[in-house]
C-alpha cells in the first residue's frame, strides 16, 4: 500500500511539473515580455519611472524574437545568429533607460542565462 501511495505521489508530481513546463511554453509574447520586465525589476532594482519604458523594449523585442523564430523555421544557426544581433539591439535600446550599472548587471546576467540555456538549463531567474 505504501508503495502504491509513493508511486502515486511521484506520478502526480511528475505530471504537475510537465503541465507547468507546457504552460510556460504557451505563454503569449506579452506574457513573456512581462515576465522579463518582472525579472528586471527585481534583478536590476528598476525605479518606477524605468518600468514602463523597459516593458516597452521587452515587448518590442519579444515580438521581434517570435518573428525571427518563425522565419528561421527551426534552423538553429540562423536563430543563434539572429538572436545575437537582436540582443545587441536590445542592449542599445535599454542603455537609454537603464543606468550604466544596471546595464552592466543586465548584460552579465543575460550572458549567464544564455550559457545556462546552452548547457540545457532553464535560463535561471527569468523563467517562472
Amino acid at each position: 500500500m505504501k508503495k502504491i501511495l509513493l508511486l502515486s505521489v511521484i506520478l502526480f508530481s511528475s505530471l504537475s511539473l510537465i503541465a507547468q513546463d507546457q504552460q510556460r511554453q504557451r505563454r503569449t509574447v506579452e506574457e513573456r515580455a512581462k515576465a522579463v520586465t518582472e525579472w528586471m525589476k527585481t534583478e536590476l532594482k528598476l525605479k518606477q519611472e524605468q518600468i514602463a519604458p523597459v516593458d516597452s523594449v521587452n515587448l518590442l523585442f519579444a515580438k521581434t524574437q517570435q518573428l525571427l523564430f518563425q522565419a528561421a523555421d527551426g534552423d538553429r544557426s540562423k536563430i543563434r545568429e539572429s538572436m545575437e544581433g537582436l540582443e545587441k539591439e536590445k542592449e542599445t535600446a535599454l542603455s537609454k533607460v537603464l543606468t550604466p550599472e544596471q546595464l552592466e548587471t543586465y548584460k552579465k546576467k543575460s550572458q549567464e542565462m544564455m550559457q545556462n540555456m546552452r548547457r540545457g538549463g532553464r535560463g535561471g531567474g527569468q523563467r517562472n
